[in-house]
């Protein structure tokens, strides 16, 4: 048999075939439900019962290439249209998916990470009486501002509309912040993200409070499984997680790529 390329499959298709590891493919998961759907343009190979999917993403402030599936499944699918992302963030990359997309990209900023997950029922609560604060739209402003000066690349202002974004003030500024990349409740799923604090103000325990209390507030809304990347050689963010009950799931690549 031959690899079929589809550049429109159905979204139950991709659906079916993408829950088999719903921690994996959390992101593209949640990039099947609205606002993200008109974002994603996903492409499916399929041969006997192999599959690939390879998700193109456009944000307002980013673009992003994510491979799941068979590698080989990838390539055809690269292969099969010339139109692809002249520079995009590349993740979920394994050593199979490297070499396939290295044939066509070139790699930069290339970080190993790992994904921890926490389940319902698994948290640690360990507040420490810091005030925090839920950012509403109204905040857009603020939190764009915030983030635009610490130079964090992947927030956009739809995850405040639709997510779910806790922060810390000092004389009324903002000083620590952190959120959800996406919500899907279809799938009792969130991934977390866009967790920041000032240098400066490191240590005083304000992204463990935000994440105790993000991660509550998700498990209320009845998501199940939450997911976080972090980098794998960030001792001091596993620190802040793992006390809470965040455990490891897997490991991956991350990095940014242009077309060769």
């Amino acid at each position: 048999m031959t690899w079929q390329v589809d550049f429109t499959p159905s979204d139950h298709t991709l659906h079916e075939l993408l829950r088999q590891n719903r921690l994996e493919s959390a992101y593209a998961l949640g990039d099947l439900q609205p606002p993200f759907r008109e974002r994603s343009q996903f492409s499916l190979a399929q041969n006997g019962s192999n599959w690939a999917i390879l998700l193109w993403y456009r944000a307002s402030t980013f673009t992003a290439l994510l491979p799941f599936g068979d590698a080989q499944g990838i390539k055809t699918i690269l292969e099969s249209k010339s139109e692809w992302p002249k520079a995009c963030i590349v993740a979920n990359m394994d050593d199979q998916y490297r070499q396939v997309l290295g044939q066509r990209y070139r790699f930069s900023n290339e970080q190993p990470m790992i994904r921890i997950a926490i389940e319902a029922g698994q948290l640690h609560d360990q507040p420490n009486g810091t005030q925090i604060e839920q950012l509403e739209d109204q905040h857009l402003g603020e939190l764009s501002a915030f983030y635009t000066m610490n130079d964090v690349p992947t927030f956009s202002p739809d995850q405040l509309h639709n997510g779910l974004y806790y922060c810390v003030r000092r004389h009324g500024a903002l000083v620590a912040v952190g959120g959800t990349h996406l919500i899907n409740q279809r799938d009792q799923l969130a991934t977390i993200g866009n967790v920041y604090t000032d240098p400066a103000l490191r240590g005083n325990g304000y992204v463990r409070t935000i994440i105790a209390k993000l991660t509550q507030s998700l498990f209320d809304q009845g998501c199940t499984s939450l997911i976080h990347d972090v980098k794998s050689n960030d001792f001091a963010t596993r620190q802040i997680y793992e006390p809470l009950g965040y455990r490891q799931v897997g490991s991956f690549w991350e990095g940014t790529a242009r077309l060769r």
